[in-house]
């Protein structure tokens, strides 16, 4: 009866030898390090942050601009970007007044 090493991978390599696949230090691109799109949509969503926290968008907007950009061509991408800067970049208007804490009513 034969046994087939094959499997294990370490049939052919005599013993106490490292598998040839070893990698040293530097030789192989961390893939930890996140991608230029990943930092482009760390960029946008702190854009978003930015917006929803000057109250010029919703949580709402936040995840319908951030999916938005996901689905997006990188020329898209940049039209989008634009839009939400300009955004930012005007004064708030508010379209009615703040609320105010409850005050009793006043007797005249």
């Amino acid at each position: 009866m034969t046994v087939d090493n094959s499997i294990t991978g370490n049939a052919n390599q005599p013993s106490g030898s490292e598998p040839s696949a070893t990698k040293h230090l530097g030789e192989e691109k961390n893939t930890s390090e996140p991608t230029k799109e990943q930092m482009e949509l760390r960029a946008f969503v702190k854009l978003l942050g930015e917006l929803q926290s000057k109250g010029k968008i919703t949580g709402q907007q936040f995840r319908e601009n951030r999916e938005l950009w996901i689905h997006q061509q990188p020329n898209d991408r940049d039209v989008l970007i634009w839009r939400l800067k300009q955004l930012l970049n005007t004064e708030t208007k508010p379209n009615a007044p703040r609320s105010q804490p409850f005050q009793k009513p006043r007797r005249m």
